[in-house]
């Protein structure tokens, strides 16, 4: 008998010991069910959510709030802001656990720091600047230096979207090269006349008179800074820049391209729907696809950034999913 309640002492004694220590873990380590249950309450008025255990709280999202609006002009919903901030959590919480092999480097976001400073004026003045954002300098180094091992830790993740080799790059030219075409193209320049509530004739004979002085070797730019009514393009001799024979022509009346354009280099009069134009136009380029070897680190770039942001979307899409699934992350914003 002695020897059987041994027995049950021993493992009684475990259980306890195993019950206690699992609360221990939760409460103190985990942040599971037992410390959500307990923290329920506290967490719906504190915070907008909590993710692993770490609360987002109202003042962090106003800030972020008033940080994505000012990036973007546009206002934001307040679950767009409190997603994005539950995104952020969770980079920084991988980052931290899962990769040891990122360095810190707190000289590089020292330097950053500094930079931004000088671009402030005066240390005072952007110490100013840190402390109405929430910020002593020290905390926003620390925030800056581990966004960088953030964007390490992305990239790691990302590495193998990022090589793209020249096969690759030869498929998607071959599939959007005639996107790619260049349609034909000339400078041009103009003087306008307006001829709005004005005497048709009155104005017409104005603007023969302005061809006949530019024929005459007179300086385009100079009658036109002078003379043209086009406030847009008259403070830079009437330049219209290089226009492209496509459907944003600047002047869909005038002749630029085709078998009836306008001669090259040469000061002709036309008439639009706003009045008279001596416009000058120089020589036409033709239209013309860009090879391949012109194209093709732009092309890499552009496939990288592409493949970038879907892996990164990916990316969030899992942690989120996986996280929500696991109850680690509660969302109190409706």
């Amino acid at each position: 008998m002695q020897g059987t309640s041994a027995r049950i002492y021993v493992i009684k004694a475990a259980i306890i010991s195993l019950t206690l220590g699992y609360m221990c873990i939760d409460l103190w380590w985990l942040r599971g069910p037992m410390y959500n249950f307990l923290h329920k309450e506290k967490q719906k008025v504190e915070a907008d959510a909590v993710v692993f255990g770490e609360r987002i709280t109202p003042a962090q999202v106003e800030r972020h709030k008033a940080e994505m609006e000012a990036l973007s002009g546009r206002p934001k919903p307040r679950t767009t802001v409190v997603m994005d901030l539950v995104r952020g959590s969770l980079l920084r919480l991988f980052t931290r656990y899962n990769d040891t092999l990122i360095p810190h480097d707190r000289a590089a976001a020292e330097q950053h720091v500094a930079l931004l400073s000088s671009r402030v004026g005066s240390d005072a003045a952007f110490a100013q600047q840190l402390i109405s954002q929430g910020y002593t300098r020290q905390q926003f180094t620390d925030k800056l230096e581990a966004r960088q091992r953030e964007l390490a830790h992305l990239d790691r993740v990302l590495k193998p979207l990022t090589e793209v080799n020249d096969a690759a790059i030869e498929t998607h030219y071959q599939q959007i090269k005639e996107e790619l075409t260049i349609p034909a193209n000339r400078p041009a320049k103009h003087i306008f006349i307006a001829s709005l509530h004005r005497n048709e004739e009155d104005t017409r004979q104005t603007a023969e008179r302005i061809k006949s002085r530019l024929e005459a070797g007179e300086d385009f730019a100079r009658l036109a800074a002078e003379l043209s009514e086009d406030p847009r393009t008259a403070p830079h001799g009437g330049d219209l820049g290089t226009v492209y024979d496509d459907a944003h022509l600047p002047l869909p009346e005038l002749n630029l391209f085709g078998d009836a354009a306008l001669p090259a280099d040469k000061p002709v009069l036309v008439r639009s729907k706003w009045g008279w134009h001596i416009i000058q136009a120089g020589p036409v380029t033709p239209a013309r696809t860009p090879s391949l070897p012109e194209c093709r680190e732009t092309l890499r770039t552009a496939i990288i950034s592409a493949q970038r942001e879907l892996g990164t979307n990916r990316y969030f899409d899992i942690s989120l999913k996986e996280s929500f699934q696991e109850k680690r992350i509660q969302i109190h914003v409706k």
